[in-house]
């Protein structure tokens, strides 16, 4: 009976483990990657779309300013999530921010993929901004959240979770980059996919009560 629950427990926690690490650093690797592979697509958007709005194509040294500036709100958008973690995480608990967090990935997804539709390079910019924000939340507020759930024999293990899915993320983005595509794949599909990997509503979650730890399904927060 107690190796049963044991093993119950384990499990448990590689589930917790695993919905944390996808929803939270991987995308933070995915998106720290992935801005490579569709660098000519976007520069020629930006260019057609300056051109349909004045009549005049962008100088070189102006789109690769405007793309500059697409790449850089990814860190910038970082910065304001690690200062937003913290009173996000005292005020709406470990769990709660990691699933509020998934409001700036889908908004961003939602700007990429109508960003062709409408015409609008702002629109990537204001996405890759969001999507920073949220990879600067997830990298603070996860391992926070996995240390505590831990058992205490295993909480420096699994707090490393978050260094493996941030590789996994990477590696994740560069294999995407690979594929060929048209711009409208590119802007649309490849963008959507951070939607697809986004956490969903963590299923279990472990609770601690005193000096006993406790393991619930969905119940509360950390």
């Amino acid at each position: 009976m107690f190796k049963n629950i044991v093993l119950i427990q384990g499990r448990i926690l590689l589930l917790t483990i695993c919905a944390a690490g996808i929803g939270g650093t991987f995308q933070f690797g995915y998106n720290l990657s992935i801005i490579n592979a569709p660098t000519s697509h976007i520069q020629e958007f930006t260019n057609e779309t300056w051109q349909a709005r004045t009549g005049e194509p962008l100088s070189d040294h102006l789109v690769l300013l405007v793309w500059s500036i697409i790449v850089s709100l990814y860190p910038l958008g970082g910065l304001f999530g690690a200062l937003l973690a913290g009173p996000l995480a005292i005020t709406l608990g470990r769990k709660k921010s990691l699933l509020v967090n998934n409001i700036f990935v889908v908004l961003a997804a939602i700007l990429f993929g109508f960003s062709r539709k409408a015409g609008s390079f702002e629109m990537i910019m204001l996405g890759r901004l969001l999507v920073g924000v949220s990879a600067g939340v997830s990298m603070n507020i996860q391992p926070m959240y996995l240390g505590e759930s831990a058992p205490k024999e295993l909480r420096g293990a699994v707090a490393m979770s978050s260094a493996i899915f941030t590789a996994l993320g990477i590696v994740m983005g560069q294999v995407v980059g690979l594929r060929s595509g048209s711009k409208e794949q590119v802007l649309t599909e490849e963008r959507v996919k951070i939607w697809a990997f986004k956490e969903k509503p963590v299923p279990v979650i472990p609770e601690k009560r005193g000096e006993r730890r406790v393991w619930t399904l969905g119940k509360g927060s950390c």
